[in-house]
């Protein structure tokens, strides 16, 4: 490990594109495998998209939806501009996520299909923009004609740092509301290097 490296996901990211640009890096089963450097072209894309709704550093965009690869497009894409993710799990209840929008105070969110249909009874007064994760289509916005565009590019260069806040993780609420636990982007990076240690991963 580098003593000079920067424990931010897009700092490990770019490092493993550099890498292994062409390797396998997502996958959906029966669908052809994304390599790194096209999940980084579609986490440009989604960045560019996400600043045209006005998603700015500190922000807070929720992710409601099963496991896919454009879930973790949109982790990183967050995540990536400072912004934090705020990810659900598929089975919270309509309660549990309109309790964990509002308290969180969710700005967009990015939700499967499947689910959407929670959302139609959440009340929030934040919660500006509805997207489909399946092909970032909008939902519902309160700004006009903004589509996903695969080519494009954000126009701000993001810096963010070790202790920027990077997700908040809400608990199930086995024994009332769910609590919000902050991570930093060196929280979770220290840990996943550290992991390699117990598993090499190359």
């Amino acid at each position: 490990m580098s003593e000079n490296r920067t424990l931010t996901f897009p700092s490990l990211f770019s490092e493993t594109v550099k890498k292994a640009g062409n390797c396998h890096a997502m996958t959906f089963i029966g669908e052809e495998p994304l390599t790194y450097n096209q999940v980084n072209d579609r986490i440009s894309a989604l960045m560019a998209m996400l600043e045209k709704l006005g998603i700015k550093s500190g922000d807070k965009v929720a992710i409601f939806s099963a496991n896919m690869p454009n879930w973790g497009i949109s982790y990183y894409a967050i995540t990536f501009m400072g912004a934090i993710a705020i990810p659900m799990l598929p089975d919270f209840s309509v309660e549990e996520v309109n309790n964990i929008i509002g308290h969180s105070e969710a700005k967009a969110i990015l939700v499967s299909e499947a689910l959407s249909q929670k959302l139609e009874e959440v009340k929030s007064s934040t919660l500006k923009h509805k997207i489909r994760i399946e092909d970032f289509s909008i939902i519902e916005s309160q700004i006009e004609s903004i589509q996903f565009l695969p080519d494009s590019k954000p126009v701000q260069k993001y810096n963010v740092e070790e202790d920027d806040l990077a997700v908040i993780i809400y608990t199930s609420g086995t024994t009332g509301k769910s609590k919000g636990v902050m991570l930093t982007h060196k929280n979770i990076s220290f840990t996943t290097i550290g992991c390699k240690i117990i598993q090499p991963v190359d």
